[in-house]
């Protein structure tokens, strides 16, 4: 009994070690069979927003612990992207014709095809005008979804940057805003200082 219980679980582990090898190596795949990846999901355009907000004069005072805006909407949209898949992926187990390519349409517009075949409850209002969903390599096959401004989720995109062999741009603090920082902690001793001045040097008012 102990010995059947150890081989099922040895199995077990096998066969979950063999799922994890086989996904990790399906972006190198993609890449080979689709192409280079696209710049949205190796470098998205709100990458550099959210390193902007993070290295803001706010950001310092508050300690960036709160999530910021672009953050936020880039949730969202990530949020998007899986119900997207998710869809996708119904409706290729309930078709004989496969859904190989996004079509933004198909879940933004309300006579889109994802919508009324009911894979999507409404259509999707995206967080930001500048959301656009699509679909790199098959999706019948493998493929992710990503959005031109706000890239794919990160987990994906981690592994098709590490496939890619992509290093990403590197995103120092903004000097402009250390120099704020350090203008508003002078202009406030400053104010101390004449503050104190003015005390000493203006007439006090008789005491009745």
């Amino acid at each position: 009994m102990r010995f059947k219980t150890l081989f099922s679980a040895i199995a077990l582990f096998l066969l979950l070690a063999g799922a994890v090898m086989a996904y990790s190596q399906n972006y190198q795949e993609m890449i080979n069979k689709y192409g280079p990846v696209p710049e949205a999901i190796l470098e998205p355009p709100v990458a550099e927003v959210i390193a902007s907000e993070k290295s803001s004069l706010m950001s310092k005072i508050f300690g960036g612990r709160a999530l910021s805006r672009a953050e936020a909407r880039t949730k969202a949209c990530y949020a998007y992207q899986r119900v997207t898949m998710g869809a996708v992926e119904m409706y290729n187990m309930d078709n004989a014709t496969m859904y190989k390519t996004l079509n933004f349409s198909d879940v933004a517009d309300a006579r889109g095809m994802l919508v009324t075949a009911k894979y999507v409850k409404s259509p999707m209002v995206m967080p930001e005008p500048s959301c656009h969903l699509r679909s790199y390599g098959d999706l019948s096959d493998s493929a992710v979804i990503y959005c031109d401004y706000h890239g794919c989720i990160p987990d994906e995109q981690q592994e098709l940057r590490k496939a890619a062999g992509y290093t990403p741009k590197v995103r120092a603090a903004k000097t402009g805003d250390n120099t704020m920082l350090a203008v508003f902690v002078i202009l406030g001793v400053l104010s101390v200082g004449v503050m104190i001045v003015l005390n000493n040097v203006l007439p006090k008012a008789p005491k009745s």
